[in-house]
């Protein structure tokens, strides 16, 4: 019983430090003074926005957000998390496509573009073609 037992304790000794060195390093803010290469480790997001209103009648903002992780500066992952618009009053929007544009995983940056159409539907009658850009910067 008592081999048994200190074999038991061997083997649990062995494993504990195999296990806890597998894990992923915590996901923390990280500049020059922790890792050699200088950049950002951890995941966050980004969002751009443009807002209009034609006084009292309506108003809108159009917005595209962009959820990314980076290790040492380098993304690992990246995608657009929401394009839409919010509006109030007598406008209409309709969001055209969104997609990345350059850089991305395995890259230190990426850049996106979003489109959307808005309608005042009274009096004065307003349309406007708009163009939303985000860059996830390097580091």
């Amino acid at each position: 019983m008592r081999k048994a037992l200190l074999m038991l304790g061997l083997v649990a000794a062995l494993v504990v430090p195999a296990v806890a060195a597998a894990k992923e390093p915590p996901q923390v803010a990280c500049g020059i003074g922790c890792n050699n290469t200088g950049g950002w480790t951890g995941c966050t997001q980004m969002t751009v926005s443009r807002s209009a209103s034609v006084s009292f009648l309506a108003s809108i903002r159009h917005y595209l957000v962009v959820n990314y992780c980076k290790h040492y500066g380098t993304i690992t992952s990246v995608s657009i998390a929401a394009h839409g618009c919010d509006t109030s009053g007598l406008v209409s929007c309709h969001t055209g496509p969104a997609w990345q544009t350059g850089g991305g995983v395995g890259w230190s940056s990426a850049t996106f573009e979003a489109h959307a159409t808005w309608i005042v539907t009274t009096t004065p009658f307003v349309t406007n073609n708009d163009v939303l850009t985000l860059t996830v910067p390097a580091g």
